[in-house]
Parts: structure tokens; C-alpha cells; sequence
């Protein structure tokens, strides 16, 4: 039988093209070190959150869109309810755009940098352009080799907070140890793009006891799944496809916003 393509070598690839060939040099509106940082952390100590993900594209094919305004998409995504909003900055396969990070602060929420970051210049380019909080992946850092305490330490240095995603009880038992302000469960295998919705309470199970927020993230699809992770432990959501595939954005996030109620 034939084994399945890890995927997540392709995207490490990617990324390491694009470091080499300048994107994260590049110069859209430099922020202000006095603009006030939003926080995430923060609103994880009043409520469930739920993070609306601005991605022009599904790596795993299921939806392509072009054109979209993140100005405008950022403002629906706080009308109708989101807490903070995730920007997918990957080129290949995501089709992302380092200039929607500062478009989408336009809306005053949380931002966080979505990508694969392995090196303090993706970390710097966050910063830069005026994210909020840079997402950092385990099994990135062990694939890359990269010292993810390090990039922790790093980010805080910036003042930016970090989301530590994980993928199985043995990343967790590690990120949960780490200076990471929040944790990720990613229900996407980042190695196939299948998802298991059940990864959540799966992992959450065996540590009933963790110090940190935590954030399920990927194939959440209704308020019902909303529920599900919440009552699993999770602090908060992050969804992108659902709200993507939806015929009507606003009514999709408004009916997640009220499964997290």
C-alpha cells in the first residue's frame, strides 16, 4: 500500500522559499511601537472566544476565493460577533497576503499571525506589521529544529503573545510546560489535512488540570461542535472553512458565537 504524502514538509518547504526569496522583507505599513496591542489573552479570561480566520484558500481544496477585501471581511467578522480574527499569511496553497494584517486591524480586534514560523524574522515581520499574536506549531519546531522556546521568549520580547498549536497528547504534555500563553488543538492532521473533531476532548481528557486557555481549532463546523469543545474544556475556537463555505458569513459566525454561549 501506498503511503500517504505528508503534507506539512511541503509547507515547511514553502516557507522556507519564502524567507528566501524576501516576502517577509518586504515593506507594508510599518506599525507604531505606541499603537495599543489588542489581547487575546485578555478575552480568554472573560468569555469563550471565538476566532474568525480571514484564509483565501483551503490547503485540503475546499473552497478557492479571490478578491476578498480583508478590511471589509475583518469589520463583518466583528459585527456579527467574532472576538479576535485570524490572518493566514502562507502564500502556496493558502494564497495569503502579509498586507491583510494591517487591514484587518481596521476592525479593533485581536490579531493573530498565522503561518508557519520556524525563525525570528517571520517573528519580526508579525511584529511589523501589527499582529497581536503569532501562532507557533509543535510539530513545526521538531521538524525544522527550531528551539521553540527560544521563539517563545522571542515573540514576548515584542510584545506579542503566543498560541502554541498541538496535535496529539504528547505535544500538549509539551507545549502546557512552555511560556506559551495560549494552547492549540488542532483537529486537522497537518500531515494528511484529514480532520477528527473527537482530537479535542481526546486530549483535553487527559489533562483535566491545565493552567492555560485553550483554543480547538479546525472542522468546526456548527454551534453544535461549538458546544462539543466547550464542554471538553476548550476556552475558544478558531474556524476559517465553515465560515468560508457558508452562504451567508454573518449568519455562520452569529450561529457559532451562539453555541459558545
Amino acid at each position: 500500500m501506498e503511503q500517504e504524502k505528508d503534507i506539512l514538509d511541503e509547507f515547511i518547504s514553502n516557507a522556507k522559499e519564502s524567507i528566501a526569496n524576501g516576502y517577509y522583507d518586504r515593506n507594508p505599513p510599518i506599525i507604531s511601537n505606541e499603537v495599543k496591542k489588542k489581547s487575546l489573552v485578555e478575552k480568554l479570561k472573560n468569555d469563550f472566544v471565538l476566532i474568525c480566520e480571514i484564509k483565501h484558500a483551503s490547503p485540503a481544496g475546499e473552497y478557492e476565493h479571490t478578491g476578498i477585501d480583508a478590511r471589509k471581511t475583518a469589520i463583518d467578522f466583528q459585527i456579527n460577533g467574532a472576538d479576535a480574527i485570524s490572518v493566514v499569511v502562507v502564500q502556496k496553497r493558502f494564497n495569503g497576503d502579509l498586507a491583510n494584517i494591517s487591514q484587518a486591524r481596521e476592525a479593533g480586534l485581536p490579531i493573530v499571525f498565522k503561518d508557519f514560523i520556524f525563525t525570528k524574522k517571520q517573528i519580526e515581520c508579525a511584529k511589523r506589521l501589527g499582529a497581536d499574536v503569532i501562532l507557533l506549531v509543535v510539530k513545526v519546531a521538531k521538524r525544522t529544529g527550531s528551539n521553540m522556546s527560544e521563539l517563545i521568549d522571542y515573540a514576548h520580547s515584542l510584545g506579542l503573545e503566543v498560541l502554541l498549536e498541538c496535535y496529539d497528547a504528547e505535544e500538549f504534555a509539551i507545549a502546557r510546560k512552555t511560556n506559551a500563553d495560549i494552547l492549540g488543538i488542532n483537529n486537522r492532521d497537518l500531515r494528511t489535512l484529514k480532520v477528527n473533531l473527537a482530537r479535542t476532548q481526546e486530549i483535553l481528557q487527559n489533562f483535566p488540570q491545565v493552567n492555560k486557555p485553550v483554543i480547538s481549532e479546525s472542522g468546526i463546523v456548527s454551534a453544535e461542535d461549538v458546544k462539543r469543545v466547550r464542554t471538553a474544556g476548550a476556552s475558544g475556537v478558531l474556524v476559517g472553512t465553515a465560515i468560508w463555505k457558508a452562504v451567508d458569513l454573518g449568519e455562520k459566525i452569529r450561529e457559532l458565537r451562539f453555541g459558545g454561549q
